[in-house]
């Protein structure tokens, strides 16, 4: 009966270290998905990027590269910049 207790116990620590491990590591992958949702979202390539993400990669290496993007309005491009300048890379 002792070892379903430390059985339980080693899971729980360790399902807790691989919560906190997580959360730390993805911290780049957030990013994206938070640049990628303020992106119109068309992958047209009109930005020389060939597809959305490969703006996003573009604004990680280069905050202005979002000024390119030729489909995004004035609100989305201000809402951008707001974001990048709050955001640490």
């Amino acid at each position: 009966m002792i070892e379903i207790g430390i059985i339980s116990t080693l899971a729980l620590v360790f399902g807790s270290i691989l919560i906190f491990l997580n959360a730390k590591l993805n911290v780049k992958d957030r990013k994206k998905e938070e640049i990628e949702k303020r992106l119109p979202g068309y992958n047209c390539g009109a930005c020389g990027f060939g597809s959305c993400m490969g703006m996003v990669e573009a604004i990680l290496k280069d905050k202005e590269s979002y000024l390119k993007c030729r489909p995004m309005r004035k609100e989305a491009k201000e809402e951008m910049r707001e974001y990048l300048e709050n955001e640490k890379f």
